[in-house]
């Protein structure tokens, strides 16, 4: 509601209350009045009736008057007595005490796994998915942010700080270090050996290849022309070119059979061995180390490196950024397709939806403290900063109209305790 409608209902409100006061404060003056005169003889019992029920109607009225004014304003407004203004007068407190009560019933734990248990974001994230339309909003979000990222790393200054950056992060890099660890990492468990094997195996397979027999046997017989050209003129050189690429080729095939087969293969050992070596060289050695170095450098500071790498972004920014702006574009299309399926998934798989939530509700346990302490404090903070009057103008804007319908039912309620009082009274002075 707007706040200029809010401010004629409130106002309209307060005429209503006390025109109910008005009323009974006339009831008492005119019944006052009444039972000074002559009519009072024949009508005493209603006069004194409607008295007393005005009489405590106006100070019911007036009472709870008092109470709902005394939280805004200060009465008198100019030597207020206490605990009156009680809004103003207490904002830090009431600061203090909303944003505890917002950090205990609403960001505790047991609030937030309630939240996700009943509100089950998985499924509802499904549903939403999986009409097409809202996935391709999603993708047109996710690109638009993509392009807006690419358009801040595009500016010259940006650019070259994180350029600079990125230097200054590999500069600091111990290479030593790091270098003997992924190769402890790489030949853990004998990875390396598979890795051997598999070098091994395409090795056999390119050497059973026509093709590459021909090529052995071309390079043979050019061998014979070159270094042995008398007796290329009375051998047949092309016959021995070919056998001798099928001997080639066999002999190759013969060991690497051997190797495959024997896990203790001299070939294997020499290879573990000469990379725990280099491990280790790697590790311990300055030299080499110094090596690695002086590489790093060659590579960071090469301008022609530079000068291909700047192409090479600039053609992918291009094509990247082209492909973002259309609307059926791949990433678009790719993104919305996977976001629509990835609804499907999870509406149809109720373990892996539980999953999901499983997993939000822990990381809403997780950050729950960490965000329920900075939206407190900003709560905080925000209160204390506002004024104090317009504070208070603006509580009794949203609760004002139902604090005067406690005033109209405190006259009414009052006039209603005064006639059942009269009549008490009244039936005491007849029994005695």
């Amino acid at each position: 509601m707007d706040q200029s409608v809010r401010e004629i209902a409130l106002k309209k409100s307060k005429r209503r209350a006390l025109g109910w006061l008005i009323g009974a404060a006339s009831l008492f003056l005119l019944t006052s009045v009444l039972k000074q005169s002559a009519i009072a003889t024949e009508f005493g019992f209603v006069i004194g009736l409607i008295k007393m029920s005005s009489e405590a109607a106006l100070v019911g009225g007036l009472a709870d008057w008092f109470a709902v004014t005394a939280l805004f304003k200060p009465i008198p407004s100019r030597w207020p007595i206490p605990h009156t203004n009680i809004v103003a007068n207490n904002k830090a407190v009431i600061a203090e005490n909303l944003s505890a009560f917002v950090k205990e019933k609403f960001f505790n734990p047991q609030a937030i796994e309630t939240l996700i248990a009943d509100s089950q974001p998985a499924q509802g994230a499904a549903r939403w998915l999986i009409v097409e339309a809202n996935a391709a909003k999603i993708s047109r979000y996710v690109s638009d942010m993509v392009a807006g990222m690419l358009n801040v790393i595009d500016d010259k200054p940006i650019q070259a700080f994180l350029i600079a950056g990125f230097k200054r992060a590999i500069y600091r890099v111990d290479l030593g270090p790091l270098a003997s660890g992924t190769l402890n990492v790489l030949t853990r468990d004998d990875r390396h050996q598979e890795i051997l094997d598999q070098v091994i195996n395409r090795i056999a397979t390119v050497c059973e290849h026509p093709e590459t027999q021909a090529m052995i046997a071309l390079k043979l017989h050019d061998w014979m022309r070159t270094e042995h050209r008398r007796l290329e003129k009375f051998l047949p050189s092309t016959w021995l070119s070919e056998k001798g690429a099928n001997v080639a080729v066999k002999a190759i095939s013969s060991m690497i059979m051997d190797i495959n087969d024997d896990p203790q293969h001299p070939v294997r050992i020499a290879f573990d061995n000469y990379l725990h070596e280099y491990i280790e060289r790697v590790r311990n050695e300055p030299e080499l180390a110094h090596k690695l170095d002086e590489m790093r450098v060659k590579l960071l500071e090469n301008p022609s490196l530079h000068k291909y790498l700047t192409k090479v972004w600039m053609d992918l920014n291009s094509r990247i950024k082209q492909d973002l702006s259309e609307h059926d574009g791949h990433f678009r299309t790719h993104l919305s397709g996977a976001l629509n399926n990835l609804g499907k998934a999870i509406d149809k798989d109720t373990k892996l939806a539980a999953s999901i939530n499983s997993h939000i509700a822990e990381a809403g346990r997780y950050m729950a403290p960490e965000l329920a302490e900075f939206l407190t404090d900003h709560i905080q903070r925000t209160i204390e900063s506002w004024d104090e009057r317009d504070m208070a103008f603006q509580i009794e804007l949203n609760i004002g109209r139902d604090l005067q319908k406690v005033r109209i039912n405190g006259t009414l309620v009052g006039g209603f305790i005064g006639a059942l009082l009269f009549l008490i009274e009244v039936t005491i002075e007849n029994f005695y």
